[in-house]
């Protein structure tokens, strides 16, 4: 697993989203999710998801997937999960 020493590290986790939704990293942004783009769906919100718990080394549970519907929403997520701020 990757180690980051800071994991709120967005550049990190722009070049995994971008990596699963096969789209330029440059393009991924905090509000970069769901509702923004059609590359994230459904399926690809699983390998987003499946990517971060084992990238970062943690679980989300369903109700923290559900809510994971952004990067930025990842992004809290991940600092929430490492208990930083």
């Amino acid at each position: 697993m990757a180690e980051l020493t800071e994991p709120t590290d967005l550049s990190g986790l722009t070049g995994l989203v971008a990596e699963v939704l096969q789209i330029p990293a440059d393009e991924v942004t905090e509000e970069t999710g769901t509702a923004t783009t059609a590359a994230w769906t459904s399926l690809r919100h699983v390998q987003i998801v499946s990517r971060v718990e084992h990238t970062y080394g943690i679980r989300l549970t369903a109700r923290e997937v559900r809510r994971c519907r952004s990067v930025g929403a990842l992004r809290a997520a991940l600092a929430a999960k490492r208990g930083t701020p």
